[in-house]
């Protein structure tokens, strides 16, 4: 149990230091980080903790692509995170997606609140590909998202569906599921 919450500690200072270091930007303590903030941030790190399938990279210094579905709040707060930012040597690019069909070549994709509706049509239309979803609706790991994003005591939490993630070739850390709020598997 120390390990998990050694885990876990290491984590949120890792999301904290990324905010406080954002290239040309400087915090000071008096200003609050935005539940945006912690999410990129998130989102950045899980990308260094998931292994996609070789062939989800056509030459080894293609970029992760992270999507964001309809979301330019979002969007503006991810590229602020992985500007000029590297994960395994690739190039992090943040793109937008409009779409399940436009999403199908990202590497990670970030399904707002907002797209509830359209979620599980965009999860059935990625079902056969490594694309690492995420979301922030309560259900979508059990609609067949990968992660989703909680909210408890004020406090930005994850799920994972590491079942879904294997089955689709995506390999996620045991350091990364060990300071997940809950595992399906």
């Amino acid at each position: 149990m120390q390990d998990v919450q050694r885990v876990r500690a290491r984590l949120v200072s890792l999301c904290i230091a990324l905010l406080v270091c954002f290239p040309g930007h400087y915090l000071s303590c008096a200003q609050t980080v935005s539940e945006y903030q912690v999410k990129a941030a998130y989102l950045y790190n899980f990308a260094k903790f998931v292994e996609w399938p070789a062939r989800d990279f056509p030459s080894p210094t293609a970029p992760v692509r992270f999507c964001v579905l309809n979301d330019q709040a979002f969007e503006l707060k991810l590229n602020q995170i992985v500007k000029g930012k590297a994960i395994a040597g690739r190039p992090a690019n943040v793109i937008s997606v409009q779409n399940g069909e436009q999403s199908r070549s990202c590497h990670i994709l970030f399904i707002n609140s907002s797209q509830d509706r359209d979620a599980q049509h965009i999860l059935e239309v990625l079902r056969d590909t490594s694309v690492l979803t995420v979301g922030e609706t309560k259900g979508f790991i059990e609609e067949g998202g990968i992660i989703n994003f909680v909210l408890q005591d004020d406090s930005v939490q994850f799920q994972v569906n590491h079942k879904v993630a294997k089955q689709v070739g995506l390999s996620i850390s045991s350091r990364l599921l060990a300071v997940a709020k809950f595992v399906l598997e």
